[in-house]
């Protein structure tokens, strides 16, 4: 869940974007406006389980799409927003590509990807080795 402002209007709320996933592990990309923004941001929480009623579906057409799914969900200002609790629903859901895949790709605007990367911090020591 990430929200942006619009460059234009730095003054006015921002928009909202979130990807949600079903007890299947199939995301699918959600998207508020600014207008329903103060609606919604007090209800959303990441890890939550909630069953969203009466929104909008829409083509996943925009240039950089952050699931694979062909349609996305647009929150509308009478979109029904429930907390449910103890459903079985995964907290996250994972699509690894081999790197190499990644860097031979023809089209690199069609999703948006994640690099992760582990790092070891050994502290200094001070003990000598010989």
């Amino acid at each position: 869940m990430w929200k942006f402002s619009s460059y234009e209007k730095s003054y006015s709320q921002p928009s909202m974007e979130l990807v949600v996933l079903d007890k299947e592990g199939s995301r699918i990309y959600c998207f508020i406006w600014s207008i329903h923004y103060r609606l919604f941001e007090p209800i959303l929480e990441e890890g939550k389980v909630f069953v969203l009623a009466n929104f909008t579906m829409d083509s996943n057409t925009q240039k950089y799409r952050p699931t694979k799914h062909s349609m996305r969900i647009i929150f509308k200002r009478d979109t029904l927003v429930s907390s449910v609790d103890d459903i079985n629903i995964p907290i996250e859901s994972f699509d690894f590509v081999v790197t190499k895949e990644i860097l031979s790709s023809v089209r690199d605007d069609l999703f948006l990807i994640g690099m992760l990367f582990d790092v070891l911090i050994v502290p200094p020591t001070s003990r000598s080795f010989p």
